[in-house]
């Protein structure tokens, strides 16, 4: 049976200062092996922080993984990455985009030049979109913080984003090194179809989202808790275009009193995809949601609670998530990391402007007729 430990070296994240002084420390008295999954690995003053720790190390003999994102790190070259490999340590780029040639040779498919490039042009819309660090295969942080300093106060002359990452010890990481592996060795289709339909956990810790099956299962079961919910669906989502049924188990709900509340935020890094959630917003408020939009930077954080049911990770409401893109998110069951959890979520909303259908009539009618069109492309995003 998963279960979280309640050990007081668990953590919940707020701030990226906290996260990444965290991750540094857990990185530099690592022994055995590290496994790194990020969509972003920013070559910033922080990422080259992290690959020299890395490389300090792998030099040590440390097992050292580590896989990217073609999309999310189009960069990753160079030789400050030339310099970790010779040390040691092993890098991975998932599906880079078929032009950026100099990436190929880190990509895991053993197939012919054209063929390659054919398959790589097929799958330039899926992505690896989570933000994984396992340590000696016994410390797992979880989260919506990438490589970036975007997520560090000062960069850019702004504020940092506002992120949720987690630290557990003692946690089952079966199914995720399986499926690290199947992302890392590029599993061949006879594999993948071998695999399909293994046995789900009926309570896993670690929600992967790494089959056409799995999606599935998450998905229905998110859906039942939601049909299922007494008292809260408090979410914190960056990029919410959700699915009809998903909007009306939202609606549902907040129609027969219960409190239902979904933070945003208010200036996003994607402007056009504000929009198309802005198409949500009647709809929600005339059913009795609250929607609030963050304020004081961009809202990055990914989490759900439902009752007494929570999750962080990096999983978005949006088809990319749902069609698309490798997630992964944890259960929080420890009491001490939910009562906090629940607390980040009120203060956040002290720092939020709540909106009112008035607000929402008051939009320009360019942005409404681009937010329309955009939901007529809503499964690219």
């Amino acid at each position: 049976m998963n279960i979280i430990s309640n050990d007081n070296n668990d953590k919940i994240f707020f701030t990226g200062r906290d996260f990444f002084a965290s991750l540094l420390t857990d990185i530099k008295t690592a022994k055995q092996s590290i496994e790194l999954e990020t969509y972003i690995f920013d070559l910033d003053k922080l990422g080259q922080k992290i690959i020299k720790e890395l490389t300090q190390i792998a030099n040590n003999g440390v097992s050292v993984r580590i896989i990217i994102d073609g999309a999310g790190t189009p960069g990753w070259n160079g030789s400050m990455v030339n310099e970790l490999e010779k040390a040691g340590a092993e890098s991975r780029v998932f599906h880079p985009f078929p032009w950026r040639f100099w990436q190929w040779s880190r990509s895991k498919i053993h197939t012919p030049f054209l063929l390659k490039a054919i398959y790589l042009l097929m799958k330039i819309n899926s992505r690896n979109h989570r933000k994984v660090c396992i340590i000696d295969k016994k410390i797992v942080y979880i989260g919506s913080f990438n490589i970036s300093q975007n997520h560090l106060d000062g960069y850019g002359n702004k504020k940092a984003w506002r992120d949720t990452g987690i630290r557990l010890n003692n946690v089952d990481l079966h199914d995720y090194m399986q499926a690290f592996e199947a992302a890392w060795s590029h599993t061949t289709i006879s594999e993948r179809i071998k695999h399909f339909f293994l046995h789900i956990r009926n309570n896993p810790v670690i929600l992967l989202n790494n089959t056409w099956y799995r999606r599935r299962i998450l998905y229905s079961k998110l859906l039942k808790r939601i049909k299922k919910c007494r008292n809260r669906i408090w979410i914190t989502n960056p990029y919410f275009v959700p699915s009809n049924v998903f909007l009306k188990r939202l609606t549902d709900a907040a129609s027969i009193g219960i409190d239902v509340k979904i933070l945003l935020p208010r200036e996003s890094d994607m402007v056009f995809i504000s929009w198309a959630t802005q198409i949500f917003y009647a709809r929600l408020l005339k059913s009795g949601v609250r929607v609030f939009e963050y304020l004081p930077t961009m809202l990055h954080a990914k989490t759900i609670i439902i009752d007494n049911w929570m999750t962080v990770g990096s999983s978005n409401l949006n088809y990319r998530s749902l069609l698309h893109d490798l997630e992964v998110d944890v259960v929080v069951s420890n009491l001490n990391l939910q009562k906090k959890l629940e607390q980040q979520f009120i203060l956040d909303l002290t720092n939020a402007r709540e909106v009112l259908i008035e607000d929402d009539k008051k939009r320009p009618w360019y942005q409404k007729l681009i937010g329309y069109l955009l939901l007529y492309v809503k499964y690219l995003f």
